[in-house]
């Protein structure tokens, strides 16, 4: 550890007493030590702590491969002047450092005095949760209200063995965790799509799930016919996985499900939800708001940018072509005619091939 004046600077190491104050800045799964204790080496992390005289302003992680600084935690709400503060330190520490890259951030405030790129790269969908579960349920739409009682009522009049369950930190059956995923597989390959979740990334989710979550399930006749899995931090939650068995589909048992683990986890004092990305009706009648998050690249210099032009032209390719896919997929999902059909199957050309000619795997949680 190096201390400079308000800087504390850990190489190589990510002191274990900082997890409640991550999770009080950032309150982001991606930005956890629950989580990087499960998923990365933290041998293999550099640790960055800036103070004032109220406390810790900022905790990043990050790691340098070639001149170029990652900062590893994600999800977060971070203030300019803290990553203009985190940049000047980094450039004058790193001499051989002429980019850094922070991924999935929203940042706010003042310009960046630093050359820049900003690209939306990832989104998620939050729903700020009241102090009970009557509260939230009278904030819902009519229409959803309307849906969870018929659904509910439905449910269990046709199956009164119908229960809800949540299993939390030890109590995490693997046995249950493996039935969501092949749930969750059977789904995907209804829709044609690759499933990436093999047994490593199984085992991750179990590891997560019994270190800061819980396993919510709904079951008939003691068989799981839907369920999530949600890890807390802070006052947020984050749902993961998502599954329900398909003979239940004109039961809305998936619905229902999200919304009974929604209910416990105001129970429990939680007052965010994190629904994940991907745009689902059910995530916005459930109140889960749309937040968009942001990959930034920051150089050196405008020298250090021209000598970094094939990354960043790879950064701007990337970030133009997911802005463009996006709005596609908004017009697919809203509007109809030849333009709108002819886009939509061209999507599903393109997700067709980009599945078949990626066959690794990308972060679990991704749903």
């Amino acid at each position: 550890m190096q201390r400079e004046e308000n800087v504390s600077v850990y190489e190589g190491e990510v002191p274990l007493h900082l997890e409640p104050e991550m999770d009080r800045l950032y309150g982001s799964l991606y930005s956890s030590l629950s989580y990087f204790r499960n998923t990365a080496d933290l041998n293999t992390l550099n640790t960055y702590v800036a103070r004032n005289q109220g406390g810790i302003t900022a905790i990043l992680l990050f790691t340098i491969h070639n001149g170029m600084l990652r900062v590893v935690n994600e999800g977060m709400q971070l203030k300019a002047s803290d990553v203009s503060d985190f940049a000047r330190f980094a450039f004058d520490r790193y001499p051989d450092v002429s980019a850094m890259t922070l991924h999935a951030v929203q940042v706010s405030g003042e310009d960046i005095p630093f050359y820049h790129q900003g690209f939306f790269c990832t989104e998620d969908f939050i729903a700020e949760l009241p102090a009970t579960p009557d509260a939230y349920l009278a904030s819902l739409g009519g229409s959803t209200k309307r849906t969870l009682k018929w659904s509910r009522n439905r449910v269990e009049r046709t199956f009164p063995s119908f229960t809800f369950q949540v299993h939390e930190h030890e109590n995490v059956r693997e046995e249950d965790v493996r039935t969501l995923i092949e749930m969750k597989q059977a789904r995907m390959k209804e829709k044609k799509k690759i499933s990436h979740i093999d047994e490593a990334k199984e085992q991750t989710i179990l590891r997560l799930t019994r270190a800061c979550g819980a396993l919510c399930t709904a079951s008939i006749d003691g068989k799981i016919c839907a369920g999530t899995t949600a890890f807390r931090i802070g006052d947020s939650v984050y749902s993961w996985l998502n599954a329900h068995d398909p003979l239940y589909n004109n039961y809305r048992v998936g619905m229902l499900c999200n919304f009974l683990t929604i209910c416990a986890f105001i129970e429990r004092g939680a007052r965010r939800f994190h629904f994940g990305h991907t745009r689902y009706d059910y995530k916005s009648a459930l109140l889960g708001r749309f937040q968009p998050y942001e990959h930034l690249v920051l150089y050196r210099s405008h020298l250090h940018f021209l000598k970094n032009v094939p990354h960043a032209l790879n950064v701007a390719v990337d970030g133009y072509a997911l802005m463009l896919r996006r709005k596609l997929l908004e017009g697919t999902q809203s509007h109809e005619g030849l333009y709108w059909n002819v886009a939509r199957k061209g999507l599903e050309i393109w997700r067709g091939l980009k599945n078949r000619q990626m066959p690794g795997n990308p972060p679990v949680g991704q749903h």
